[in-house]
């Protein structure tokens, strides 16, 4: 394969970029080749979810390896529009509690331990300078993307010798299959279009863009409208609204606050007036919140022969009654205020169920009906958002409320009064005129009407991709982010990370709302994707692990059994072999598996997988002279075993009831979620 040489674009964030790219061994120069012997992934996007991945496979990559990360708008590097540079402010907080945001799901006192020991808080606000964190405390969504940085450089630091880490500035155009991998091509910042020979390739292209609804389309280019409260500059044209202005903000879900932040961070004292169909906002958790984990029953609608829209409309209805005079929650109550969201986290093993079940077509219908109603009750605010919002919605004597929020459906917009402000034209109640608007609508979800150039290709032009069946919302992807290709098959070694995954999650997983793209649902994805990955990459000997059936590795016993089937010896030898291959797997193979994965450095990482691969050698030996197995059986077996148990300790760890199972100096301060019947 010939590869065409380049200079790399310099990165332009002469901030943390330049730190990592010093301290951290990332390298800059001539684009081609890699070294003889060296695999190379290319992670595209290099926001939350791409930076996440990378630094999964910095931890564990064991070979040769080069990993390209490609990043098109520097203000996004480490954080995207979450927590990115570009996007946000020092007011905007995180909407979930320092205690759950590590980004290693088998470290939850990561975040913790860095923000009170190792972050170099010298361009922090003073507010923040000498602020300990505990795991209830609210974090800066800046501070998140310093953590994310930092993060990378160690893992870049602290790699085999033979893995490098390169960052690159650039918009990805295309993605092309060629000689059995794969070529990027991407345009620099300096000029020209270049082309990055991949092994493998992952999508971490966050979100689409913005929804741009009909009634835009004669102010779409009025400097009165904002339609991107996360692009670059966006804080910029925050800062030039009249302090006065009364701003139109079109949804009401969390952009809709972090607009209000914004707002008043610009300082903004005028009239905001958050506009949608149903007019559903966020609730605030209570100031003693904790995260709970209920088990609730399954509704009895399901029991319904058929499942229509309306028969699901009203059991969802009645089911929350019945749940409600259950738990005796009183209107106003604190429980009140988090009710919903405790029940919907519930449900998701009966969203898989009901979805699986519903015509697509039915299934779409619901979730844009009722979109707005299940992202406002899927999660509240922490105070330090909602409190915001909800202190503006309340007048007081002489000061009269800031934020109002309407139920109404807009029918126009256009410029007036030589366009310095903005007339809006309702359904159902008299037109207003303001000074700003600001799109709140989210992002588009729709991948097969895309404008974004790499996805119309994948999805129209090469195939490789397909829109999420049931949901039509992302991509259709299997159990590990590979992309589904319009053939129905596998995309190899195509994989995505992050937002494009939101259908696959509420079919998948049951998730709903913003959980479809959260911080630990996208943590869970760059770990157990960056495994695959790495499996993938193994010699070719290894390549028949690639037949493993989806799915059982989530159960010890289930992978026992199908390695057993599969040597196809005869009873009651099958049957003791099962029982020897499930002994072993729970008493000694799985717990070697996640003192490996759960290792701090590489150090650490290298002592655990030696104690993993010499004990595997030597329970094949055993199993070679006890069952009389060839050399070729006992190896196969063990391979089989090594990637099963791997992968069930991945799943295990991802698990989110497991994650206040702390061990650490943060462990007095976390409460177990209490039992049904405690």
């Amino acid at each position: 394969m010939q590869h065409n040489t380049m200079q790399d674009s310099l990165i332009q964030d002469r901030g943390m970029a330049d730190m990592v790219m010093r301290e951290a061994g990332t390298q800059l120069g001539t684009m081609g080749s890699a070294a003889p012997g060296t695999r190379r992934i290319t992670i595209v996007g290099a926001g939350f979810s791409g930076t996440l991945t990378a630094v999964r496979l910095l931890h564990f990559a064991e070979a040769p390896l080069e990993i390209c990360l490609i990043e098109r708008e520097e203000g996004y590097r480490y954080g995207g529009i979450a927590f990115g540079r570009a996007s946000t402010n020092w007011e905007h907080m995180l909407n979930i509690q320092a205690g759950r945001i590590t980004l290693r799901r088998e470290r939850p006192e990561d975040f913790l331990e860095w923000a009170n020991d190792e972050a170099d808080r010298s361009d922090w606000p003073q507010k923040w300078q000498y602020h300990t964190f505990g795991v209830a405390c609210v974090v800066p969504r800046r501070i998140f993307r310093q953590y994310l940085a930092e993060r990378l450089r160690h893992a870049a630091a602290d790699a085999h010798a033979d893995v490098t880490l390169r960052e690159l500035t650039g918009e990805v155009i295309d993605v092309r299959g060629q000689g059995g991998g794969y070529v990027v091509k991407y345009a620099g910042t300096q000029g020209g279009v270049h082309d990055l020979p991949s092994d493998q390739v992952i999508l971490a292209t966050g979100h689409l863009s913005p929804v741009q609804a009909p009634f835009y389309h004669r102010i779409k280019d009025s400097d009165r409208f904002i339609a991107d409260p996360y692009a670059p500059g966006a804080q910029q044209r925050f800062q030039e609204v009249g302090t006065e202005d009364t701003v139109l903000v079109t949804g009401s879900a969390l952009s809709a606050f972090d607009t209000v932040i914004s707002l008043v961070h610009a300082g903004h004292r005028g009239q905001i007036l958050i506009c949608s169909r149903g007019g559903h906002t966020h609730g605030t958790y209570p100031v003693d919140h904790e995260h709970d984990i209920w088990q609730a029953g399954r509704p009895s609608f399901l029991d319904a022969e058929k499942l229509t829209p309306e028969v699901v409309v009203e059991g969802v209805k009645a089911e929350y009654a019945r749940l409600r005079t259950e738990h005796g929650v009183e209107p106003g109550s604190a429980l009140d205020a988090v009710f919903p969201e405790r029940v919907m986290k519930a449900w998701e093993p009966y969203v898989i169920e009901l979805v699986s079940r519903m015509d697509p077509r039915d299934v779409r219908m619901l979730l844009d009906r009722y979109k707005s109603l299940i992202v406002t009750n899927r999660t509240s605010t922490v105070r330090e958002i909602g409190s915001v919002v909800r202190s503006r919605m309340r007048g007081f004597n002489g000061a009269p409320k800031t934020v109002e929020v309407m139920s109404a459906a807009i029918q126009d917009m256009r410029p007036v009064e030589g366009g310095t402000k903005i007339r809006v034209v309702f359904a159902d109640q008299p037109d207003l005129v303001v000074d700003r608007v600001v799109n709140c609508l989210g992002n588009n979800t729709d991948y097969e009407r895309s404008d974004h150039p790499l996805w119309n290709g994948l999805v129209n032009g090469h195939g490789y991709a397909q829109p999420q069946t049931k949901t039509h919302r992302g991509i259709e992807v299997g159990p590990h982010g590979q992309l589904i290709a319009a053939d129905g098959n596998v995309a190899p070694g195509l994989f995505g990370v992050g937002p494009m995954r939101q259908g696959d999650e509420t079919t998948r997983r049951g998730r709903l709302g913003a959980f479809v793209f959260s911080i630990g649902t996208l943590r869970n994805q760059c770990f157990d994707t960056a495994m695959e990955v790495l499996r993938r990459l193994r010699p070719a000997s290894d390549e028949e692990q690639m037949d493993i059936p989806d799915g059982i590795h989530h159960c010890l016993i289930r992978s026992s059994d199908w390695i057993a089937a599969d040597l196809a010896t005869e009873e009651p030898q099958s049957t003791r072999l099962r029982e020897r291959l499930q002994n072993y797997a729970r008493e000694s193979a799985y717990p070697n598996a996640v003192n490996y994965l759960q290792a701090q450095d590489r150090t650490e990482r290298r002592k655990y997988r030696g104690i993993l691969d010499d004990d595997l050698a030597d329970f094949g030996a055993r199993l070679a002279r006890e069952f009389d197995l060839t050399a070729q059986q006992a190896q196969r077996t063990v391979s089989l075993l090594t990637t099963l148990v791997e992968k069930h300790a991945v799943h295990n760890l991802c698990d989110i009831t497991k994650l206040a199972g702390w061990d650490s100096q943060y462990g007095n301060q976390v409460q177990h979620a209490p039992k049904k019947d405690a």
